[in-house]
């Protein structure tokens, strides 16, 4: 008996094409609104504060100690004010430049570096991070002028990158001047220098630049090297090129006018980028250049640089590794961005007037931004709705059919197991059609970036399933309530409804 209710919901399919035609209409907008949401919020994600994660080389920090600030948190007996280690260089003090002036850490602190094998086994059981490397950071001097008493110091922070983590994670940053690093200049004795960092074109001889490097006046208990300044190494780099980190314009703010924007109807406004004084080394030439410098290879840091899969799950990530990871500081590089405050603001000044660009900060005011979910929750939550509405229709206007399939002796099970036939074919063949017509606009760009095929078809299957389940199972979910209801009702009641 039931398989005659299946072939029935199937010819009702096929045969009525004016309602079949708008209940997949209906499915397919809804889950075209799903899909453009798990887009809409995937982008986010990916975009979020991605100059910061180009210029650290990670998504998500890991540093060695758990900072605090006075009023972070209650500075009781389990916290104590702590001071960073001499000639500390971290990006901690990048994004929160006030740590130089001490913090909170509880009591009793830990060790203030990670050991190689201290991460690996708990890194292991945290899905979606792709790669995890230890901060190569050294403070450093480029030298202008050539080495010697006639020559300028530039302070510099000589930092070594992963390349294979940087090809595969985000969008590379732009070398306007050269190329960036590819896997054989691992090891070779090649740099990238900031464009717009404080190390002038003229510091570059015949494309190539000299650093010196401090050594070691003897080690800390940690692990971490005591840096001597008066006695350099001194390193030539060929300079492969000069990256560039663009934060996008900003409005010009002239000083005279009590630092508001321009009154004129176009305000001036003056592209801005990040000015950090870095150069960029390849990891294994930096693991070098530490060892020619300090004696001895590098066995421990104090950051670590983690990178994604995908962006999208990196605040739940981060939070998974603080729980295994206690007395340690986890945060993305977004939160870092957030919660720093950092801003770039350009000013008009002096006679004549001089457009000048002020790294400033104000930690505490900005709010980390992160609505995919709330974006993503609303949508479907819409995208439901949706789909409801259409399984209400599907089952109320048809009453007095059910009415009539129940006077020549349908049973209940049989009139629920039609409409939740029903109810699969229009949903998979509307989600389906929706998904696509979506997907398919989405996967070009995909296919443009540093995702190959199979992940870019992995990640379309997987978005897929989502989707026309989520969109499936509502309907059968809203299909069944009210098409058991009209089960329940007598036949009497059923035929008379109009």
């Amino acid at each position: 008996m039931g398989l005659v209710f299946v072939k029935m919901a199937v010819r009702n399919v096929a045969r009525n094409w004016n309602r079949t035609g708008l209940m997949i209409a209906g499915m397919a907008v809804a889950a075209a609104m799903m899909t453009v949401t798990t887009a809409l919020s995937a982008g986010y994600a990916e975009g979020a504060a991605v100059e910061w994660r180009q210029l650290v080389g990670a998504d998500i920090l890991v540093y060695a100690d758990l900072y605090a600030y006075a009023g972070d948190g209650e500075e009781s007996g389990s916290w104590q004010w702590r001071s960073l280690p001499a000639d500390f260089v971290g990006d901690a003090v990048l994004f929160r430049p006030d740590l130089e002036r001490g913090y909170l850490s509880p009591s009793p602190a830990g060790p203030d570096t990670f050991g190689a094998g201290d991460f690996l086994s708990v890194l292991d059981d945290i899905p979606g991070v792709a790669d995890v490397q230890p901060a190569r950071l050294l403070p450093a001097y480029v030298a202008v002028g050539g080495p010697g008493a006639g020559s300028r110091r530039i302070p510099v922070v000589l930092r070594g990158r992963s390349i294979a983590g940087d090809l595969s994670a985000r969008p590379l940053p732009d070398v306007p001047d050269g190329r960036y690093f590819n896997p054989s200049d691992d090891g070779r004795p090649v740099a990238l220098v900031n464009r717009h960092g404080p190390v002038p074109a003229n510091a570059l001889s015949d494309g190539r630049l000299l650093i010196e490097v401090p050594t070691a006046a003897g080690w800390s208990s940690d692990g971490l090297p005591v840096l001597d300044h008066s006695r350099t190494l001194a390193i030539e780099l060929e300079v492969l090129g000069r990256f560039s980190l663009s934060l996008g314009p900003r409005v010009i703010v002239n000083l005279a006018q009590g630092a508001g924007p321009e009154t004129e109807a176009r305000p001036m406004r003056k592209e801005v980028y990040i000015d950090v004084p870095e150069v960029w080394v390849p990891a294994a030439t930096f693991d070098l250049i530490y060892e020619d410098a300090l004696g001895r290879p590098l066995e421990r840091a104090s950051q670590l640089c983690l990178n994604l899969e995908s962006m999208f799950l990196a605040k739940d990530i981060a939070q998974s590794l603080a729980e295994v990871l206690p007395g340690r500081t986890v945060v993305t590089v977004p939160q870092e961005v957030a919660a720093s405050g950092i801003q770039y603001v350009p000013y008009r000044t002096g006679d004549p007037p001089v457009v000048v660009v002020r790294r400033v900060y104000y930690p505490g005011t900005a709010v980390t931004m992160d609505i995919k979910a709330e974006l993503s929750g609303a949508a479907f939550g819409v995208a439901g709705l949706l789909v409801v509405a259409n399984m209400y229709v599907l089952v109320t206007q048809r009453r007095r059919e059910i009415g009539v399939l129940k006077a020549v002796g349908a049973a209940s099970r049989d009139i629920v197991l039609l409409i939740l036939v029903e109810a699969v074919g229009y949903s998979l063949v509307g989600a389906g059609l929706g998904f696509l017509a979506v997907r398919l606009v989405t996967f070009l760009p995909l296919l443009g970036s540093a995702t190959s095929l199979v992940e870019g078809t992995a990640l379309t299957v997987r978005a897929g399933l989502l989707v026309v389940g989520l969109t499936t199972g509502v309907s059968l979910l809203f299909g069944v309530l009210p098409a058991l209801d009209a089960a329940r009702t007598s036949v009497v009641t059923l035929l008379g409804d109009q």
